[in-house]
């Protein structure tokens, strides 16, 4: 049987947290969670620790000050679970965004694949309950990494299956953001590794409870990065 992680970032998620939790367990997928706080101060680490309380053996929680950015938490967990020796890590929102269900169909692609990502570009009206802005990001972000890198994979969702036992934890370090541009990073230095990436179809929903954590600069520093990123390996001094 695979040992299969799910991780769980959360920073201010009190209104959505129990309600995932609650979604996760419905679907008996015999793993173990982790969630990792960045400084919430609105009730979440308290809701945390009772779900933990009522689960002790299959839930884990590593719990910062501050608030470190979102691809640090991703980081930070993934070496987690490379240490505990997971043979798979799902990683996703915690805000309701990535509805569990669709969990099954990641572990049963990672069968083939090293990388499984979700993807909301595969068929039409994937993105609801969103605005506008949030999609045209969306699929800003998709154009431009299909034109800079020639991936097709929806490269700013978080919704993953990373089989550990086949990639080599090296990547995390040469991932250098803290921040939402290590999504389409990691996903770029893995296809460039050689390693075999898959997408599955999934429908996104925007939060219903809860203010969203992206700030403009978030968005204005992955652009740079991005084109960084891609200057890097034009120049050879990414391998």
């Amino acid at each position: 049987m695979k040992k299969i992680l799910i991780i769980l970032p959360t920073f201010n998620e009190s209104r959505n947290v129990e309600k995932l939790f609650f979604l996760l367990r419905k679907e008996n997928l015999k793993s173990s969670y982790l969630f990792i706080d960045h400084g919430s101060n609105d009730g979440t680490l308290e809701i945390i620790k009772k779900i933990k309380n009522k689960s002790p053996r299959n839930v884990f929680l590593i719990q910062k000050k501050t608030r470190e950015g979102i691809g640090k938490a991703h980081k930070e967990a993934l070496k987690w679970a490379y240490k505990k020796k997971y043979d798979l890590a799902i990683t996703m929102d915690t805000d309701l965004a990535h509805h569990p269900k669709y969990i099954k169909s990641l572990i049963y692609k990672s069968d083939n694949f090293d990388l499984v990502v979700g993807s909301r570009h595969l068929k039409k009206n994937s993105m609801t309950n969103l605005s506008w802005f949030r999609v045209f990001l969306s699929n800003s972000a998709h154009l431009m990494t299909s034109i800079l890198f020639n991936i097709n994979h929806d490269s700013t969702n978080s919704f993953r299956c990373y089989k550990l036992k086949k990639i080599n934890k090296n990547f995390i370090s040469l991932c250098k953001s803290n921040s939402y541009d290590f999504f389409y990073t990691s996903l770029v230095l893995l296809n460039l590794k050689k390693y075999k990436i898959e997408n599955i179809s999934m429908q996104i929903k925007g939060r219903i409870e809860g203010d969203s954590k992206m700030l403009i600069k978030h968005m204005l520093k992955s652009v740079f990065n991005m084109f960084l990123l891609f200057i890097k390996i034009k120049l050879n001094l990414i391998k």
